[in-house]
């Protein structure tokens, strides 16, 4: 305990100089500051977390952190103003840390010495190579099984962490380091980032750094962080174009939202793990040799869609996970031309239409609770989906524009499908409740059967479109569905017919000057739906 306090009189020296960041904090959490040692053995971890807030509601009197499964030792109030620390009584129930807080200011700090081994999201152990490592692995709420926080995405913060490890060990984590200490154990995010892309990760590694990407005056570095065996593999196949990839979304969106970007192998359970600014790969790819540029794309445009721009609350989590699969499509298409992202479209269609969850809606409240069942074909392909339609929509002027003005208004803070449906709308200068309507709080999808028949005479097309789709998933409106009528000399004409309803019955008419012989519908793969019939009468 006595170690403990002395690094903790650290801590609050250093904090008490950091005084104007560390007033910005709240029960609208501003600002952690984590000092972590990792043991030489074992898995058991001491801890000291500062928590700067403000209350919303003055009369607040508790301070309730998330903790799970870790020894509370004790408690301090920072006084600030006073330059000193009280000791207080607490309440940990191995799940809630519950603080009583003084009368009076609405910025209050508190600090919490603790120690204990991690049921969960700090994993410390053997890599695949048999060296000893130690990485955070929070998402979607397992920081809480590690450090006290408000595990929740709603709640960002600024972040400041040390960790103390066994020798020879780097520490990477988010941001950039602290060039006070100089010693590459202590970093700093300046920008408010979700507690679960709040990470450290601490082993053996090669560092290589690539071509700085210039942004008017800002370079912004980016290094890749890997176990020295994998080294030669990672910069020569999945982060050759690292650069590049960068370059892509700040071109298409904007400025990169942190001080650096490091790509860090690890031992994260998911493929690929977005926290800010120091994203975390599984290590298995890397091992086999298997690892690929998409998941560096994807992870990547995490950084402005899920990191800078969270969602607020789980059931919008296509706002993360479907604007990072569309954006993977995006950028290999402005690498590699336009095929990459046509082919990633029917990859996601045909995920989307095998997957187990047709009959839920994208938003998804049912899910709020587990949000590890929201990591489904409903947030990723069919959010990528929904993405490519509303570009379809209203065009590539209006649809970047809007992405663009979403970006810039949610960065550092959170959002809803509603407040990006206002952005959009805004832009487009149209209504699109429809269709947000229908692609986020409708299950399922269209399934259209297609009559057609030829009449000579008057060289005319009659053409009668069915929605088939299950009762309950509703109707679909397409205001612009496009059908290519093939003759059997080449000839093509393309003719476009609008499925408004109000029934699940549509037909239309089109001078055709050649008899057909094939109607296509959609030909060129701008809607999620499926043609379950094509038949000439």
């Amino acid at each position: 305990m006595g170690c403990m306090r002395t690094a903790g009189s650290l801590l609050i020296a250093l904090l008490l100089a950091g005084l104007a960041a560390a007033q910005q904090g709240g029960i609208d959490v501003k600002i952690y500051r984590l000092f972590i040692t990792i043991p030489d053995s074992g898995q058991a971890i001491r801890g000291q977390t500062w928590v700067s807030f403000e209350r919303r509601v003055p009369g607040d009197s508790v301070l309730t952190l998330d903790l799970v499964g870790m020894t509370v030792d004790s408690v301090a109030v920072l006084h600030i103003d006073q330059g000193r620390t009280s000791y207080r009584q607490f309440t940990y129930d191995n799940r809630v840390l519950r603080i009583p807080l003084p009368a009076g200011s609405p910025a209050l700090s508190v600090l919490i010495w603790y120690h204990g081994t991690p049921q969960d999201g700090l994993i410390i152990g053997p890599n695949a190579h048999g060296h000893r490592v130690a990485f955070a692995d929070n998402w979607p709420e397992r920081a809480r099984f590690w450090v006290p926080t408000v595990d929740q995405p709603r709640d960002k913060a600024k972040v400041w962490i040390r960790v103390e490890t066994p020798a020879g060990w780097r520490v990477v984590a988010n941001g950039a380091p602290n060039r006070i200490s100089g010693d590459g154990r202590e970093w700093e995010e300046l920008h408010s980032i979700p507690v679960y892309t709040m990470v450290i990760g601490a082993g053996e590694f090669t560092v290589a750094k690539h071509r700085p990407v210039i942004n008017g005056r800002d370079t912004i570095p980016i290094e890749v962080w890997t176990y020295p065996e994998d080294s030669a593999f990672a910069d020569s196949v999945p982060f050759r174009r690292a650069t590049e990839i960068v370059e892509v979304m700040q071109r298409l969106i904007g400025p990169f939202p942190y001080e650096n970007l490091k790509h860090v192998e690890s031992s994260t359970k998911f493929g690929g793990m977005e926290n800010s600014s120091a994203i975390f790969y599984a290590e298995k790819p890397y091992v086999e040799r298997k690892m690929g540029e998409g998941v560096v794309r994807h992870e990547t445009a995490h950084q402005w869609f899920g990191d800078a721009v969270t969602p607020r609350d789980w059931p919008h989590l296509w706002l993360s996970e479907g604007f990072a699969t569309y954006f993977d499509g995006v950028i290999g298409a402005a690498l590699d031309g336009d095929t990459v992202l046509a082919n990633a479209m029917r990859a996601n269609a045909d995920a989307y239409f095998r997957s187990d969850v047709t009959d839920r809606p994208i938003v998804d409240s049912g899910y709020a609770a587990d949000p590890i069942k929201l990591l489904n074909a409903n947030s990723y392909p069919k959010g990528a989906w929904v993405l490519h339609m509303l570009r379809g929509a209203i065009g590539d002027s209006a649809f970047f524009r809007g992405l663009r003005t979403y970006y810039r208004t949610y960065r550092d803070s959170t959002a809803t499908s509603e407040d990006f449906q206002r952005v959009i709308e805004k832009e487009a200068r149209a209504n699109l409740g429809w269709f947000f309507r229908q692609w986020l709080h409708q299950p399922g999808y269209p399934q259209l059967d297609v009559t057609w028949r030829y009449d000579a005479g008057v060289r005319r097309v009659q053409v009668g479109i069915t929605q088939r789709q299950k009762p309950e998933w509703g109707l679909f409106r397409l205001p612009v569905l496009t059908l290519e009528f093939r003759g059997a000399n080449g000839a093509t004409l393309r003719r476009d017919v609008a499925v408004t309803g109000p029934g699940r019955e549509t037909s239309a008419r089109f001078d055709v000057p050649f008899a057909p012989t094939e109607v296509r519908v959609d030909p060129d793969g701008k809607l999620l739906l499926r043609v379950t019939a094509i038949v000439r009468r």
